[in-house]
């Protein structure tokens, strides 16, 4: 899961935004759907030309090949993207990856708390005041993140930011609040603060000083918009990563390869469909812990071996438990598997927070949701201890 970062190299003369609506499609209609695809696949060509001579791209940089793989790569989300093909599949793929690199460079204007004019920061300045009107796909996410909320018992919480600040976390300074500071902020938090409206797509806050962050799930809904992409596109065989954390692998690969890769992808051999994608050992940094082979599946995977701080010889972590506003220490990193890149993402969260019994109960009721949970062996220095739910162990193997 381990990846080389890269420099954003995206062309400041000429926004997204505008090379969209030269082409007679709006940013919003593009959100909502794929409007907009056939004005840049016009565009997209005219690039593909370019890396095929070798030009310096400033969106995508140039696909660098390992034996059976095409690889491209953007930072964006404050990570990296990462889109990997069978070499020489498809005519298309890099067609089909400016695309798909547009379209999260619109999702993260949409998404983001950082910029003022997102979408999202506009709802958290204006929907305690009076009801807002939300995208339709943003809308989606919203009532996505909401269900999670209600089957996690809050684990999941997509207005938790406010003690993510209090810690320091949004700023990787991490500090020690008081028991009374996490007191004042917990009555502001709770995804049961805020109402949506399904036949007009609106949201309406119940507290002034409810605030929306959607960091724990719009990684993986940009990877779930980037399939959907990737489908009109006749593409079928891929895998998006986001990150360290998220990945999403659709169809098969092809070809054979043997001994270990450093490519957080490996190839399948012929006889098992899917295709491998590597867990990182949690206290290891470098190692694989695991591999599992994914077919038509995203995976999320929450830990907090690098980030965190320690205070009087305790390690606190920056995954918070949103009910009682403290980081939770229960695991050393929880992997969820299911059809969905937003689900596994904020499942891998809430899990990482959630007693073990609870998160059993979830996955009896929900068995296409598979997990792997490590813990630290109390009895044994360095060693873990294992528990699964819904995973075959065909499906996996253990490294370490």
């Amino acid at each position: 899961m381990n990846s080389d970062s890269e420099p954003n190299r995206e062309n400041p003369n000429r926004p997204v935004e505008n090379e969209l609506s030269e082409n007679g499609s709006s940013r919003r209609e593009f959100l909502r759907g794929f409007s907009a695809i056939d004005a840049i696949r016009r565009e997209s060509e005219k690039v593909l030309d370019r890396i095929d001579i070798g030009e310096n791209i400033p969106t995508v940089s140039q696909s660098r090949q390992s034996s059976y793989l095409e690889y491209y790569s953007k930072n964006a989300m404050a990570c990296e993207f990462e889109i990997y093909f069978n070499l020489h599949q498809y005519r298309q793929a890099g067609i089909a990856t400016m695309e798909a690199f547009q379209l999260i460079d619109l999702l993260e204007d949409q998404l983001t708390i950082y910029r003022d004019h997102s979408e999202l920061s506009q709802l958290n300045r204006t929907a305690f005041e009076h009801e807002i009107t939300v995208e339709e796909r943003l809308f989606e996410l919203l009532s996505l993140a909401k269900k999670i909320f209600q089957d996690t018992d809050g684990a999941f919480d997509i207005t938790s930011g406010p003690l993510t600040k209090l810690w320091g976390f949004e700023k990787r300074q991490g500090k020690l609040p008081s028991e009374s500071q996490i007191q004042q902020i917990l009555p502001s938090i709770g995804s049961d603060q805020f109402q949506l409206s399904s036949p007009s797509s609106t949201i309406k806050f119940e507290s002034a000083d409810l605030k929306l962050n959607l960091g724990g799930i719009g990684k993986g809904h940009a990877l779930d918009r980037v399939r959907e992409l990737f489908q009109t596109r006749n593409v079928a065989d891929f895998v998006i990563h986001g990150g360290q954390s998220s990945v999403l692998a659709n169809g098969n690969a092809s070809g054979q390869q043997t001994g270990k890769s450093s490519s957080p992808v490996n190839t399948q051999p012929d006889t098992q469909l899917g295709w491998t994608v590597g867990i990182s050992h949690p206290t290891l940094p470098g190692q694989r812990f695991a591999e599992v082979y994914l077919t038509d599946q995203a995976l999320g995977t929450s830990g907090t071996a690098r980030q965190g701080f320690y205070h009087q010889g305790k390690k606190y972590g920056h995954i918070i438990d949103p009910r009682t506003g403290w980081p939770s220490d229960k695991y050393l990193s929880t992997t969820v598997i299911s059809k969905s890149a937003a689900l596994s993402d904020a499942l891998a969260t809430a899990f990482f927070v959630m007693p073990l019994e609870s998160i059993q109960t979830y996955c009896d009721r929900n068995t296409d949701v598979s997990t792997i949970l490590l813990t630290e062996n109390k009895n044994v220095r360095g060693q873990l201890e294992i528990e699964t739910f819904n995973m075959p162990s065909d499906n996996w193997t253990k490294l370490i």
